[in-house]
């Protein structure tokens, strides 16, 4: 395979806040594309943003939320 053809992608998910959201930055700090999931859709959009800002690529595809329970 021809090496320049590699492209990173990553998905992390708890990516709002905590360690989540550090292993994001970290791998889009080294040029990996990440998709990124968490249940606050806030958090996952300031995560985005932030990797957007310092030139990242980031998509915050997945906003998971709690289901609703019927008995």
């Amino acid at each position: 395979m021809d090496a320049s053809l590699v492209v990173k992608v990553a998905i992390v998910t708890c990516a709002g806040r905590g360690i989540g959201r550090a292993i994001a930055i970290a791998l889009a700090s080294q040029g990996v594309r990440v998709s990124l999931a968490a249940r606050t859709e806030e958090e996952l959009e300031d995560t985005a943003s932030s990797i957007i800002a310092d030139g990242g690529q980031a998509l915050s595809l997945i906003h998971i939320s709690e289901p609703t329970r019927r008995y």
